[in-house]
This record gives structure tokens, C-alpha cells and sequence, in this order.
């Protein structure tokens, strides 16, 4: 049986995600610690009485066999922070996840797309607008709620963009309900669905705060969509703020209840105002690198999309074929080429840059 089916175990007999990187800070022993579970052990690492009666009783109603299958089956990831897959943003946060579930690909860098549930067609415009002119140097994230962040997503999958939506339950709990068909299209199309609670975690108000961390952490920088003066979304849009991170937002009708917050921040100063995607690309200097560019000739399309996404930040040649969904040896070839005509190079970390 695979150690990890030991860990994911450990997770759902409610030993969370600060308890694990405590009990397993030096040495990641996942079966020896869960089949010698006592009383004596979950003391030593200040489990209190009550707890580890629960833990013992849940652990007996573990079946490790279904556990596995279940993995195996939803072809879920499991990546611990001690591995090189996890992902070093969310190293920044406050409350680090010793361990992430997910299913498919995940890519960098994210942009946040977060906002009310009750979405206006304004707001749906300005999604409309702004999504499929940046997807070419960012991925797009959002949480499974209704409105904006699910309307996000519905634009991203339409227009073939790479998406991830990080959920507040266990990773195969389609909720809301309602956005089962959205879940399933983002797993046929291989994108990503990401959660940091237990296996059959269904959801409560709790999680939420959790998972808006993780999007903060996850995202290069956030586009508020519509939110009110008390939201889910204000708390993600603090947590943006707290770890420094760009938050950009448009403008709108200021007798409006759900633009009440996004006209504040620009007011104050926390949030940029954009009035078209080319705000958001001049912000990293993606349109002047462009611009001083605008005579290079590629032989085809897959230059072109290695140079565009060499734009954005320095990747090594694995992170450039994960970037571009594809194998090594299908980009190998264009990554000499595109040497050879010193357009790109390799700098001293082995990772590729524009010239």
C-alpha cells in the first residue's frame, strides 16, 4: 500500500494540517506513526483526552483498502510541502497546508478571479472582457461558489483557458450542486481541482476563510469582481493585502450596493483601477516587452507560445512544458532554436529568459 494512503488516512481522523507538521517535521513515517497510534504516542505531541478518543475510534472505522482505491480511482495527487511539486506560493501564507489534494494539472502564475454571488451582466461583461486577454500569461483561479467565481470558470473553460478551482470541501464533493457539470468539465479538459480537507469533508462556514486563504496564497494577484461592504470576498481582498500582492478592480456605479467596496478600494489607494486588459498587461510590462518585440518572426506557433509565456517570468524547461501542457521533447528543439537566434537564454538558476 502507498505511505500516502497512511497520510491521507491520518488527515481524516482529524489530525490537522499543524498537528502533521509536527508529529512528522523530521522524518515523513506515515505507516509506522498511524499503525502504532496510542493513547501514550497522541499524548506526546499534546492531544488532549477527548480528541484522541476520537481519533482512535475514527481510526477503527478506517478501511485503508476503500481509502486507496478511492485515490487511485479519482487519480487524486497528494503533495506534501516537503516535496518538490508543492507549490512555493503557498509557502508565503500564514496557515501553510502540510499537504494538498489534487486532481490534474495545476500551473503558474494564477491570477484570482473573486466576487459576489449574485453577479450582475455588467460584471459578467467586464469577466467577458478581461479573461480571454490575459489567458495567454496567466492561469486562471477562482473558488467554486455561484456568480463571479463560477462564471469565471464557465469563461475560462469556453475560451480553453487553463483554470484551477480550489474547493472548500474533500475533492469529490460537488457542492454547490449545481456546478456539477462545471466540476466534470474541468477534470475531462484536465485542468485543476485543488482542496486541502479530508477525504468526504463536506462543507461548512468554517472552511470558507480556509479556502480564501489558499486563492490569496496560490495567486500572483487578484481581480475583484462586484462585492459588497461585507462579503467572503472583502476577507480574501484583506489576506491579498496582508501578503502584499497586487489587487486590481474597475470601476462602476456608485449607487450600486455590490460596488460599494470595489469603488473604496480604489479610493483607498488598495486596489488598482483598470479599464481594459491592457491596464493589467502595462502593470508588468507585458505590452512593452511586446512592443519592443513587435518584429520578431516565429517559424510557428509553438515559438510564439514559449516566448509569450518566457514573458511573464524565468522557467526551466520542465516548468515551460508544464506551462504549455505538453512533453520535453516537443519543445526541446524550439528552445534551441529560439537560442540560436538569441532571442532567449539560459541564466545561472538553468532557467530560460527573454534577451
Amino acid at each position: 500500500m502507498n505511505e500516502k494512503v497512511y497520510l491521507v488516512a491520518l488527515h481524516k481522523i482529524w489530525i490537522d494540517h499543524k498537528k502533521l507538521f509536527f508529529i512528522f517535521e523530521k522524518k515523513q513515517n506515515y505507516k509506522e506513526f498511524y499503525e502504532n497510534i496510542n493513547t501514550s504516542i497522541l499524548k506526546q505531541f499534546g492531544f488532549k483526552e477527548q480528541k484522541i478518543e476520537n481519533i482512535i475510534k475514527y481510526k477503527n472505522d478506517i478501511k485503508l483498502e476503500d481509502l486507496e482505491k478511492m485515490i487511485i480511482d479519482l487519480d487524486v495527487k497528494i503533495i506534501t510541502f516537503f516535496e518538490e511539486d508543492f507549490p512555493d506560493y503557498l509557502k508565503n501564507i500564514f496557515n501553510i497546508p502540510f499537504l494538498i489534494y489534487l486532481r490534474w494539472n495545476i500551473t503558474l502564475p494564477w491570477i484570482a478571479f473573486i466576487g459576489s454571488r449574485n453577479i450582475t451582466s455588467y460584471w459578467k461583461n467586464v469577466i467577458e472582457l478581461f479573461i480571454p486577454e490575459i489567458w495567454r500569461y496567466f492561469s486562471i483561479i477562482s473558488w467554486w461558489a455561484y456568480g463571479c467565481d463560477s462564471y469565471s470558470h464557465e469563461i475560462a473553460l469556453k475560451n480553453d483557458i487553463k483554470t484551477i478551482s480550489v474547493i472548500w470541501t474533500w475533492i469529490d464533493i460537488n457542492y454547490p450542486v449545481n456546478n456539477k457539470k462545471l466540476y466534470d468539465e474541468i477534470i475531462r479538459l484536465w485542468w485543476g481541482v485543488l482542496s486541502i480537507f479530508p477525504f468526504w469533508e463536506i462543507w461548512n462556514p468554517y472552511n470558507f476563510p480556509i479556502r480564501n486563504e489558499i486563492v490569496a496564497g496560490l495567486s500572483k494577484w487578484i481581480f475583484v469582481v462586484e462585492a459588497r461592504e461585507k462579503s467572503w470576498s472583502l476577507i480574501t481582498v484583506k489576506l491579498w493585502l496582508d501578503l502584499w500582492k497586487d489587487i486590481f478592480t474597475p470601476p462602476w456605479d456608485i449607487f450600486r450596493q455590490n460596488s460599494i467596496w470595489c469603488n473604496n478600494l480604489i479610493l483607498a489607494s488598495e486596489a488598482k483601477m483598470v479599464l481594459s486588459p491592457n491596464d493589467v498587461l502595462c502593470e508588468y510590462n507585458i505590452l512593452n516587452n511586446l512592443s519592443s518585440k513587435k518584429d520578431l518572426k516565429f517559424s510557428d506557433e509553438l515559438e510564439k507560445n514559449i516566448y509569450n509565456v518566457l514573458l511573464i517570468e524565468s522557467l526551466n524547461i520542465d516548468e515551460i512544458a508544464l506551462k504549455l501542457n505538453l512533453d520535453i521533447s516537443s519543445i526541446l528543439l524550439k528552445i534551441t532554436i529560439l537560442e540560436l537566434w538569441n532571442i532567449i537564454r539560459k541564466n545561472n538558476y538553468w532557467k530560460y529568459e527573454i534577451i
